[in-house]
C-alpha cells in the first residue's frame, strides 16, 4: 500500500464530470487509501462504507454540502445534527412501502405518454419522414432514431413534477425542456395564498439542473474561503450561481402556484405539509420549498440517467435485451395496458439483475460522499484517523472492486447478480 505525496483534484475535473474516474485512476496506482486534499482521505473498500457512513458514528457531513443550500437548508445538505433528525422525522414517512405504492398510478399514467409519443414518432418514421433540426429525432431505414436521454429526462421532470407540485412540467407533450421558472424568489414567496399572478419566464430546466449540479459539485472541493472570490470573478461560477437562483426559482413558482390553486389532491407535496416533527410544528415556507426543491433533484436527473443507461447498455448488449425481453413477454399481465404495474414485475429475477447491474456500473452518485470524523477519531480497515479528518467511500471505485466482481468489472453483466457471494455483492 501507497501513498501519493499529495494530489491536487481540480474543481475543473468535478466541473467536467470526471471526478469519479479520477479518482479511480489515482486508487488503482496508489492503493487503497488516497488523499484527495490536505485533510480529505478516500478509502476505497467496501469495508469502510458501514465505518464511514455508519448510522450513529456522530460523523457530520463536510463543507463541500455548503455548495449545494439553496433557499434554505434541507435533508440533503443540512450538516447539523439535530436539524436532520427533524427532517427526517418530517420527511421519512413519506416514502414508506404504502406511501409509495400511492403514488404508482401517476408514474404510470407518464410512462403510458410517453410511449404514445414514441409511437406516433414510430409511425412518423415508417413513412419516411424526420423532425425538424432540434427536434431530436429521424427516420430511417424503417426505424426511429433518437437521442433517449431527452426523453428520460422529460419523463423524470414530469413524474416528479406532478408528485412534488401536483401538476406536471408537460414536458413529455411538448418534447421540449421547458419550465416556469420565477423571476424573484423574493416576490413568489410573497405570493403565497394569494390570487395574483406570478412574474415567471419558461426556461430549460433540465438544462439548469445539469448546471448547477456540475457548478455545486465543483464548487464544493475548493476551500471554502476561496468559493466567495471564485464565484465573483471567474465567469463559468458566475453562471452557475445563477443556476442556482434558476433551480431555486423553478421550486419556488411550482409551489406558489400550488399554494394558490389549493387542492384535496395526496402527494409529496400534500404530505409535507401535513408533516410535524416532534414539537407538532410544521415546516415554514422556505424549508417547506426547499425540501420539495430536495424532491425535484433527487427523483428528477438519477431516474433519468438510470433509465437511459439501462436502454444504452441494452443496446449495446442484444443477448442480455433478447433475455430480459423473453422474461418480460412471459410475465403475467395484460395486452391492453403495455405499462405494467409494480406487483406484476416485482418478481422477476432478471429485471432486477439488469436494475442493479445498472446501478452499480452506472451510479448516478460516484463520487465519495465527505463525512468529517468526530471526536474521539474513528477507526477503519486498522487503521484511526484523528477527528477533524475528512473521509470518503468512492463508490465508482468499489463498484469495480475485482475482490467483490471478479475479474471483470468494467463488463455489463447482469449474469454476475446469480454468481458469486451474494452477500459480499
Amino acid at each position: 500500500m501507497s501513498y501519493p505525496t499529495y494530489s491536487t483534484h481540480t474543481a475543473s475535473v468535478a466541473a467536467q464530470g470526471h471526478r469519479s474516474e479520477v479518482v479511480h485512476e489515482m486508487h488503482q496506482k496508489y492503493g487503497t487509501f488516497v488523499w484527495l486534499a490536505p485533510n480529505h482521505l478516500s478509502i476505497s473498500d467496501p469495508d469502510a462504507l458501514q465505518v464511514v457512513y455508519a448510522h450513529g458514528n456522530d460523523s457530520l457531513k463536510s463543507d463541500f454540502y455548503d455548495a449545494f443550500v439553496s433557499i434554505h437548508r434541507g435533508l440533503f445538505n443540512t450538516r447539523d445534527r439535530a436539524q436532520h433528525t427533524r427532517k427526517r422525522k418530517i420527511v421519512s414517512h413519506i416514502f414508506s412501502q404504502k406511501n409509495v405504492l400511492d403514488f404508482e398510478p401517476h408514474v404510470r399514467l407518464y410512462i403510458g405518454q410517453l410511449i404514445q409519443v414514441w409511437d406516433r414518432l414510430y409511425d412518423k418514421a415508417l413513412k419516411g419522414q424526420s423532425g425538424s433540426e432540434g427536434d431530436g429525432w429521424s427516420g430511417k431505414d424503417g426505424r426511429l432514431w433518437l437521442d433517449a436521454l431527452p426523453w428520460c429526462n422529460y419523463l423524470a421532470f414530469d413524474i416528479i413534477g406532478d408528485l412534488a407540485f401536483g401538476s406536471p412540467f408537460g414536458m413529455i407533450a411538448a418534447g421540449k425542456d421547458s419550465a416556469s421558472v420565477a423571476l424573484s424568489t423574493k416576490d413568489a414567496m410573497q405570493s403565497y395564498g394569494k390570487t395574483d399572478s406570478l412574474q415567471t419566464l419558461h426556461l430549460p430546466a433540465v438544462q439548469i439542473l445539469n448546471d448547477r449540479g456540475e457548478y455545486s459539485a465543483s464548487m464544493g472541493v475548493l476551500p471554502p474561503w476561496l468559493r466567495p472570490y471564485i464565484q465573483k470573478f471567474h465567469p463559468w461560477y458566475r453562471n452557475g450561481s445563477k443556476a442556482v437562483k434558476s433551480l431555486a426559482g423553478l421550486a419556488v413558482a411550482a409551489v406558489a402556484k400550488r399554494s394558490n390553486n389549493p387542492t384535496e389532491r395526496i402527494d409529496l407535496l400534500s404530505r409535507l405539509q401535513a408533516g410535524r416533527d416532534e414539537e407538532g410544528k410544521p415546516m415554514g415556507r422556505e424549508e417547506l420549498t426547499a425540501e420539495v426543491l430536495t424532491q425535484l433533484i433527487a427523483g428528477s436527473d438519477t431516474t433519468s440517467n438510470s433509465s437511459c443507461a439501462i436502454m444504452y447498455h441494452l443496446a449495446a448488449n442484444p443477448a442480455v435485451q433478447a433475455k430480459l425481453q423473453k422474461e418480460l413477454d412471459e410475465a403475467p399481465g395484460t395486452d391492453d395496458d403495455p405499462v405494467s404495474s409494480f406487483d406484476q414485475v416485482k418478481r422477476l429475477t432478471y429485471l432486477e439483475a439488469v436494475i442493479n447491474e445498472i446501478l452499480r456500473i452506472h451510479s448516478t452518485s460516484g463520487i465519495g460522499l465527505p463525512r468529517v470524523v468526530p471526536e474521539g477519531g474513528m477507526t477503519a480497515l486498522g487503521k484511526t484517523f484523528p477527528d477533524g479528518t475528512v473521509l470518503s467511500v468512492p463508490s465508482y471505485t468499489i463498484h469495480r472492486d475485482v475482490c467483490v466482481w471478479g475479474a471483470d468489472p468494467d463488463v455489463f453483466s447482469p449474469e454476475r447478480w446469480f454468481e458469486g457471494d451474494q452477500g459480499e455483492m
